[in-house]
């Protein structure tokens, strides 16, 4: 899907360092193969990614495991990832393309100038920490909801009964305070 190749190659040109490595493979053919999307592109001697015709030299596929864990902020295990094809070209390449990651505030600064872009982004992070604390509140209350009906529900014959009993004790207590009291009195004289 050529469609994505100017999404990736933003990402390269966002990391720099990933981007001069990438160089080094100019001339060789990717293919990435991830969560349904393929992806085949040659790189050049930039290290962007260029719209490929032939076959990939070497193809890297993440199961959808590795893309869930990817999500959660975890790093994808070698079973999550399988590489066919030249494998040592795949195996360079793996670290270089699992490193790139998305910098907002690059393009916020370039959109909206660098004092914006702090204010922007300071805002977004305030949104998604209060996003995930509503998250996490809602995942707990539904956690108590669902143990809800474990919690033994007291029908009205046993309310009454309890009440009853309840004030029975006060009407016993108070009879003790006051037996109290007299005892207390006669000792005084």
């Amino acid at each position: 899907m050529s469609a994505l190749l100017p999404v990736i190659n933003h990402l390269i040109q966002q990391n720099r360092e990933t981007q001069a490595a990438l160089g080094a493979f100019a001339g060789k053919t990717l293919g990435l193969h991830a969560a349904g999307v393929q992806i085949t592109g040659t790189f050049n001697a930039q290290g962007f990614l260029e719209c490929a015709r032939n076959t990939a030299d070497t193809e890297i596929r993440f199961n959808a495991g590795a893309v869930q864990k990817v999500l959660q902020g975890q790093t994808p295990g070698v079973g999550d990832v399988s590489i066919s094809g030249d494998t040592g070209l795949g195996v360079a390449l793996l670290p270089l393309i699992g490193g790139l990651r998305y910098h907002a505030n690059d393009d916020l600064s370039r959109l909206f100038g660098d004092a914006a872009a702090g204010g922007i982004s300071m805002r977004a992070e305030k949104a998604g920490h209060t996003a995930k604390q509503i998250g996490l509140s809602i995942l707990e209350q539904l956690g108590d909801f669902a143990k809800e009906p474990e919690a033994p529900v007291v029908d009205k014959h046993t309310l009454s009964a309890w009440s009853r009993e309840v004030d029975t004790l006060r009407d016993d207590t108070a009879r003790f305070e006051a037996r109290l009291a007299k005892l207390e009195e006669r000792n005084k004289v």
